[in-house]
């Protein structure tokens, strides 16, 4: 199963995300198909907290690699920001020269936050790459091909627009994994979204995960997708619930910058006090 359609394109499976389906299950935690399924950690939750933020500049080693092909990207630009406002004023806090033949550049990352918004941008044959609510000492960076991006009109009944963005991503639970049983609600600044066409999730399939028509929550690998978002700023929420029988909580929520014919990849943390 390719990672672009784990991560991106949930070709057919798709839920509200505003209220929680009466069968949702407890939140879980299941890596891959064949990996037992263990209850999500949500001990945190109301009280999550990040290491502090750094107070010097930190050189960072950044490899940038194909989101699909995990092969490296030659001719990449990675920019840091700290916080969404100069995202969007288009100020960033540092820019890296473009990425070797091996995807490798150095990026001087500033002090004062411990989790930034990276862009990966200018390799030939490639989508703006946007990475929400990531720690400031991660290097490991994605670029999304024009040929991956493709691939959707083939895969979905739904027609991307080029002129709107992607939001996708997982929630991770008190230990850092990604958690099934979540249910995802984005709304956006810019206008009206409707969640019930375009965000998608999937179900497991043998040894693989696959997009399914009746797929209501997130499998074990945490991926949600959220097609044909409006640029601007879109909210995007998670749920879940800690038992089988009990309530449906938030467990984490963030406000992501969207783009034009880009993808925002969303990081969301257990929510903190």
């Amino acid at each position: 199963m390719k990672i672009w359609l784990l991560l991106m394109v949930g070709a057919a499976g798709c839920g509200s995300g505003t209220k929680g389906p009466a069968d949702q299950p407890a939140v879980f935690v299941q890596p891959t198909p064949s990996d037992a399924m263990s209850p999500g950690s949500l001990g945190c939750v109301g009280g999550h907290a990040d290491p502090g933020a750094p107070t010097a500049t930190t050189s960072l080693a950044i490899v940038v690699k194909d989101f699909e092909k995990s092969t490296p990207v030659m001719g990449a630009t990675v920019e840091v920001y700290l916080t969404l406002d100069k995202f969007n004023a288009k100020t960033p806090d540092a820019s890296s020269p473009p990425s070797d033949a091996d995807g490798k550049t150095t990026l001087m990352v500033p002090a004062g936050s411990y989790r930034v918004i990276f862009r990966t941008f200018g390799a030939p044959n490639t989508i703006e790459t946007i990475e929400f609510n990531r720690a400031f000492d991660d290097g490991a960076r994605v670029s999304v091909s024009q040929a991956t991006k493709s691939e959707i009109p083939a895969l979905l009944n739904l027609a991307p627009d080029d002129t709107k963005g992607v939001v996708a991503g997982s929630q991770r639970d008190c230990t850092e994994k990604e958690l099934g049983g979540i249910t995802v609600g984005i709304t956006s600044d810019a206008g009206a979204y409707d969640g019930t066409m375009n965000i998608f999730y999937f179900q497991d399939f043998g040894a693989t995960r696959v997009p399914a028509l009746a797929q209501k929550w997130t499998s074990g690998d945490g991926a949600f997708a959220g097609l044909n978002v409006p640029p601007g700023n879109a909210t995007v929420t998670a749920s879940g619930r800690g038992d089988a029988a009990g309530p449906l909580l938030k467990l984490g929520t963030g406000v992501v910058p969207v783009r034009a014919n880009s993808i925002t990849i969303v990081q969301l943390e257990p929510l903190g006090p």
